[in-house]
């Protein structure tokens, strides 16, 4: 029992210290809005035309420190106050089967995500990807936008498969990187250290957390550009939603990096549940929104029934 109190007074103390950190780092909105960031570029690259395309604007630089803080918070808990081994708390790696579902289950999730987005009114199919251009009209600079386009049309039919090698390089060689800037905390710091509480309930609590988390940059217009106040909540039931599958498979791996991979696959990925659908908004279409909450809610399903059934490890359903 003092066990299972004081891991879950460390898992308290990481939530109010990454909260804290993160919301005074986002202090600075109150003189540079998100989108204002986007607009001061910090590297120019040479267009297909000759032309300057911005490939790194203060934005990203922002929200890669803004990744990170998870992480910081991790190591001076886990490395200076409690002066544990980072591989208590996942920092270890051996292969497991289950790093090929962290890589590939959410790009299928995305791609299903898109299927799923046309049972809802006045959304439907646009093989030229037309409705995924218009849709980051609002998040990217003309001049991406057109680059964009002009990357679409260069690629004709091939785009498909270009596009999954991409998520894949993407989400392995760069994304987990940053990624791991959160997993850190949310797989590693906080889940090791949640004592006494079922599967789906410490799964719950971590994307609650996780979800609130993302609060000063969803109402920034990240994420849910159209919908920033209800993107909040929808940001939320996102987290909750991915949480177990999260959960099931840092368990299954023991280690933290697992995370960090299906959370860059997730990032990587996500625009493939707009590709090829026309219409709708950030609240119905994509996989962070309600087609996307359709397909996470049948995966979780099929994970319960896969641990109950075939699983010889059990996670969800052990006695």
């Amino acid at each position: 029992m003092q066990e299972v109190i004081m891991k879950n007074n460390r898992a308290l103390m990481y939530v109010v210290s990454v909260l804290t950190v993160t919301f005074l780092y986002s202090i600075t909105f109150f003189f540079i809005p998100l989108k204002e960031m986007g607009e001061i570029c910090v590297l120019n690259v040479p267009g297909p035309q000759g032309n300057q395309i911005c490939a790194v604007n203060f934005s990203l630089i922002f929200l890669a420190v803004y990744m990170l803080i998870p992480l910081i918070v991790t190591l001076i808990l886990q490395k200076i106050v409690y002066k544990e081994p980072l591989k208590e708390i996942g920092f270890k790696f051996k292969w497991s089967p289950w790093y090929l579902f962290a890589l590939f289950a959410p790009i299928a999730i995305s791609f299903l995500a898109s299927a799923s987005a046309l049972i809802f009114p006045g959304i439907s199919f646009s093989p030229d990807m037309s409705g995924m251009i218009d849709r980051y009209k609002d998040m990217l600079s003309p001049e991406q936008v057109e680059a964009m386009r002009q990357q679409l049309a260069s690629a004709g039919p091939s785009v498909l498969i270009m596009s999954i090698v991409q998520m894949i390089v993407a989400a392995v060689i760069i994304n987990a990187v940053f990624a791991l800037g959160e997993e850190a905390g949310w797989r590693g710091f906080f889940l090791k250290n949640l004592s006494g509480l079922s599967f789906y309930k410490k799964s719950a609590l971590i994307g609650a957390v996780w979800g609130f988390w993302h609060l000063p940059v969803i109402i920034q217009g990240y994420n849910y550009p159209q919908h920033p106040i209800a993107g909040v909540f929808m940001m939320i039931i996102f987290c909750v939603l991915y949480s177990p599958i999260f959960t099931y498979t840092v368990e299954k791996t023991g280690s933290v990096f697992s995370a960090a991979v299906l959370h860059g696959a997730i990032n990587a990925s996500a625009g493939a549940a707009v590709m090829y659908i026309k219409g709708g908004d950030d609240l119905t279409a994509g996989v962070m929104a309600a087609s996307g909450f359709i397909v996470l809610i049948l995966v979780n399903v099929i994970i319960y029934f896969y641990d109950k059934i075939i699983s010889k490890e059990k996670i969800i359903t052990k006695a």
